[in-house]
């Protein structure tokens, strides 16, 4: 996944920050975990040396090869490798480095992505209800849950991913009308959320119920919780992390990782003097979440919810 863009110029999110917090060595080890078109790598190229050397993850296969083709003129790239995030451990086995003096996470969705009915991501378009990511290598998609689960698991995933208060009323109506019919279109979805939820509230339920249908077809908020860890093992000494997310969802895991990293000590609350020995392996760089300027929002709406955070790996 890659951050939000543009449609005009696929711009990532955020740029300048991300650019002056992770890019400290202009002769450093760089890696963007969701490279999506490259905008970042690009931008992390334009701030480094020659000598730097840029890496890239995505897990969709046309978004790894547009980024390859997008950076190959650059001195600086390397690759961009076909993975999930969560597995870079094994897939930096292909890079020439190992270790980073910079990890990008951007957790937001792409333009392409979103404005490709084909994908199922959006309720503006009809099309399969799919929502994968990775569409080369099997799974279920978002249909496959819709006319699988049963209400109470619906409801569970309504209301637990997408926040949304009406989940229970909504999994119902969906369960309700694939009796008569399967639901295998995104209009067809939409169609059932809006004869549930009265106005002026159906669009702002439709984002929560597709958000939420993404985040459990591609286990997205298991997956940062499983990469986090490893993107400190492979932070060189005083390396950065940089984590754009778009929900509160997200912004708490990473949140909530970084304190417990920044505070090490892991003993009960009350103990006059730590027994366990665990040492903190993060600072903070950004003590308060970074937002969007109001000139990218206005530019490019659909960065208003991004939330950046920045760590350093203790030396």
């Amino acid at each position: 996944m890659s951050g939000s863009r543009s449609d005009s110029s696929h711009l990532p999110v955020m740029v300048t920050e991300v650019v002056e917090h992770l890019v400290t060595r202009p002769d450093g080890v760089y890696l963007d975990l969701t490279a999506g078109a490259g905008g970042h790598l690009r931008a992390f190229a334009e701030k480094s040396a020659g000598q730097a050397r840029l890496y890239g993850l995505d897990r969709d296969q046309a978004a790894a090869a547009q980024a390859t083709r997008n950076l190959r003129d650059l001195d600086q790239f390397r690759m961009i490798a076909c993975s999930s995030y969560n597995r870079v451990d094994e897939v930096v086995g292909q890079f020439d480095d190992q270790t980073f003096d910079g990890i990008l996470l951007d957790l937001g969705l792409s333009s392409t992505q979103l404005d490709d009915p084909g994908r199922g991501f959006s309720f503006r378009f009809d099309g399969p209800l799919d929502m994968r990511f990775d569409t080369e290598s099997g799974g279920e998609t978002a249909a496959d849950l819709i006319n699988r689960l049963s209400d109470g698991s619906l409801a569970e995933i309504i209301f637990k991913f997408g926040e949304e208060r009406m989940a229970a009323r909504l999994a119902r109506a969906i369960v309700r009308e694939r009796q008569k019919e399967m639901i295998l279109t995104t209009a067809r979805l939409s169609e059932i959320v809006r004869h549930t939820i009265r106005p002026p509230h159906q669009n702002k339920s439709l984002a929560r119920v597709f958000q939420a249908l993404r985040i459990a077809v591609n286990r997205e908020l298991e997956q940062l919780s499983e990469v986090l860890p490893k993107v400190v093992a492979l932070l060189n000494p005083d390396g950065r992390l940089a984590v754009i997310s778009y929900h509160s969802l997200e912004d708490r895991i990473v949140k909530r990782f970084i304190q417990r990293q920044v505070k090490g000590c892991i003993c009960p609350d009350g103990l006059a003097v730590c027994i366990c020995g665990v040492k903190p392996s993060l600072k903070q760089i950004t003590r308060r979440v970074l937002t969007p300027g109001a000139a990218e929002i206005e530019s490019n709406p659909r960065s208003r919810s991004a939330k950046l955070r920045v760590a350093e790996k203790i030396g």
